[in-house]
């Protein structure tokens, strides 16, 4: 028998709904924490939609079906923390490529490095992880 979940999303597993969920919803409750209270919309945009993309990428790429432990969202808040003091002191406005290219660079390497299951799959370039994930 299938649970109402799977119904309500069609094919998708039960599982994979719960990881999302959760993942998208951690996301949101910690970035709301990490960043200061000046932020603006379009920087909680951004960093929840960088911070939620590389999670799942985690999931696809390093087979964390789990989702982030609590030290890795420790870690992805230093991220945040860091990119923002980087920025400051107009995070709104001049600051905001600083901002996003500092978040996204520790987050590619947080999802490529930090979290690879050998030495050997951390050394490898994204593309080539990629690939070979993939089966390609």
């Amino acid at each position: 028998m299938s649970s109402p979940i799977n119904f309500k999303y069609g094919r998708i597993p039960a599982e994979t709904v719960r990881l999302v969920e959760v993942c998208a919803n951690t996301t949101r409750e910690r970035i709301s924490n990490a960043l200061p209270p000046s932020a603006s919309p379009e920087i909680i945009a951004f960093t929840v939609q960088a911070v939620l993309d590389t999670v799942l990428k985690d999931w696809l790429l390093n087979e964390n079906t789990a989702g982030p432990d609590e030290d890795d969202w420790q870690d992805i808040a230093s991220f945040v923390k860091l990119a923002v003091s980087l920025a400051q002191p107009d995070l709104n406005d001049r600051g905001l490529p600083v901002y996003q290219a500092t978040l996204n660079g520790l987050l590619s390497d947080w999802l490529y490095n930090w979290n690879s299951d050998s030495e050997e799959a951390s050394n490898l370039e994204p593309e080539k992880r990629k690939r070979e994930h993939s089966g390609a």
